[in-house]
């Protein structure tokens, strides 16, 4: 957290690790929200990685994540 206060990114990507389950996680979401707080104080945007169901997706918008990433939006095509 602290390099971030240095080098204030215009994104700030929360892992994928931290974003799935976190809705039913306590520990994934004392992190995100702190990393949702630290991106806020440098002014740099939040963006959650790997957003696969639907709760986890309510959960992180509802605490203020503005961009989302991940397999609920949309899968790879398997002919790229």
């Amino acid at each position: 957290m602290e390099l971030l206060d240095g080098i204030t990114p215009h994104y700030m990507k929360l892992d994928i690790q931290y974003v799935q389950g976190v809705a039913y996680d306590t520990k994934k979401q004392r992190i995100a929200l702190e990393f949702l707080h630290k991106a806020q104080e440098i002014g740099s945007i939040p963006l959650a990685e790997g957003v696969e169901t639907r709760v986890d997706f309510e959960w992180l918008k509802h605490n203020g994540y503005q961009l989302f990433q991940g397999y609920l939006f949309g899968r790879p095509s398997p002919n790229i």
